[in-house]
């Protein structure tokens, strides 16, 4: 249901370079547009897309940073973790009962952090409905978005994979 929110956040370290990324290639289509086998009319189609598009990762990079910008440093080192692919180190907690100092995420169990990681989810996805990227904002700005669409279909193909071990195997027995 939520798939497009995953996206979008395994998307995120990329938009940070495409600006840069997208200027480069706009020109270097420009530039080499006389070796092109396409009329001038169509290379300015391409480029006008091209910009259309640098346009759209720009505006969801913006609209990714607002949402992170309302989460807290625990949630914010949760989504880079898991999301992100950063293996921050988290500022080590010292127990007001105890006095042990630990790190939060190695405290929790497994079970915790899962049940954490749902509600942070949930909350973000929220959050993005209310900064104007919903589902089908979505799916109209980058429908024609090809490194958009590639995470996408990698993040509902890693669903489906998880559903099908989730269920118990063939016949519903484990192996």
């Amino acid at each position: 249901m939520n798939e497009y929110v995953k996206a979008v956040l395994y998307a995120y370290p990329l938009l940070k370079n495409v600006e840069k990324d997208y200027i480069e290639h706009i020109q270097n289509r420009a530039i080499l547009s006389y070796r092109s086998d396409y009329s001038a009319e169509q290379v300015a189609e391409k480029i006008a897309e091209d910009i259309l598009e640098k346009q759209n990762l720009q505006w969801l990079k913006e609209k990714v940073e607002c949402v992170l910008d309302k989460l807290n440093t625990l949630e914010k080192t949760l989504i880079s973790v898991r999301y992100f692919g950063k293996k921050r180190k988290m500022k080590r907690v010292t127990s007001k009962k105890t006095g042990e100092t630990k790190n939060p995420l190695t405290a929790w169990s497994e079970r915790k952090y899962f049940r954490v990681q749902e509600r942070l989810f949930a909350k973000i996805a929220a959050t993005f409905k209310l900064v104007g990227v919903t589902e089908q904002v979505f799916f109209d700005r980058f429908a024609d978005c090809d490194i958009i669409n590639r995470i996408y279909r990698f993040v509902c193909k890693n669903k489906a994979r998880k559903s099908v071990s989730g269920s118990g195997g063939v016949n519903g027995k484990r192996a």
